[in-house]
C-alpha cells in the first residue's frame, strides 16, 4: 500500500488551543475537506497504464483491463484523521519507482500541494 502517515511537530499544541477556543467542530470540517481534496487530485494523478505501456494504435491484450489501482482508492476519514490508500499490491511501485521506472507521486504530489493550506487553515481557528 502507498500511503502516507504524517505527524507534524506542534500539532498537539496547535489542537489543545484549538479545543480551548471551542472550535473543534471546524477543526473536523477542515481534515476533512482536505483528505477529500487530495483523494481528488490524487485521482486525477495515478497511472492507468495502456497508453504508455502499449502502442496507441494496438489493441488492447485479451483479458485487459486497466485502472486497477485508481478502483482501489479508499478514504478513510474519522473525527481528525483522514486516510487515503490504494490497495495494491504494486501501488508502492508506482508511487516511490524502482530502479527500472520512476516514480508517479500520484499520492505524495497532491499531499504537498495540500499541506501548508491545511496548517493555515488550522493555525487561523487558534486565533
Amino acid at each position: 500500500m502507498a500511503d502516507f502517515e504524517v505527524k507534524f511537530d506542534g500539532m498537539d499544541e496547535l489542537i489543545k488551543h484549538i479545543e480551548e477556543v471551542g472550535r473543534m467542530k471546524e477543526a473536523k470540517a477542515i481534515v476533512k475537506e482536505t483528505t477529500i481534496n487530495v483523494a481528488r487530485k490524487s485521482q486525477e494523478l495515478v497511472p492507468v497504464g495502456y497508453g504508455q505501456r502499449y502502442p496507441v494504435k494496438s489493441k488492447k491484450p485479451a483479458g485487459y483491463v486497466g485502472g486497477t489501482l485508481k478502483r482501489s482508492q479508499k478514504v478513510t476519514i474519522t473525527d481528525y484523521t483522514g486516510m487515503i490508500s490504494f490497495n495494491t499490491d504494486y501501488a508502492a511501485y508506482q508511487e516511490y519507482g524502482t530502479r527500472f521506472q520512476t516514480a508517479r507521486k500520484y499520492l505524495g504530489t497532491p499531499f504537498v500541494q495540500e499541506r501548508n493550506s491545511f496548517i493555515a487553515k488550522l493555525k487561523r481557528l487558534a486565533k
